[in-house]
């Protein structure tokens, strides 16, 4: 019971406070510019072609049969 109290005291007080600002968040090369557009642009994939979308469905089908 006595351990029990001294582990929940630990919860309280000020050891149980994380620090409020990271290492690195100031830091441009990582995090880039704050409020500025992201540098790495988005990435584009092809549409699917008919084989494709074919195989999907054939899995599909596989998997979950109705």
């Amino acid at each position: 019971m006595v351990a029990g109290m001294f582990m929940l005291a630990s919860c309280f007080g000020q050891h149980n406070k994380a620090p409020s600002k990271g290492v690195n968040l100031d830091s441009e090369r990582g995090y880039g510019e704050r409020g500025a557009d992201p540098k790495q642009l988005k990435n584009e994939y092809p549409a699917p072609t008919v084989e494709t979308l074919e195989r999907i469905d054939n899995i599909r089908t596989q998997l979950f049969p109705e």
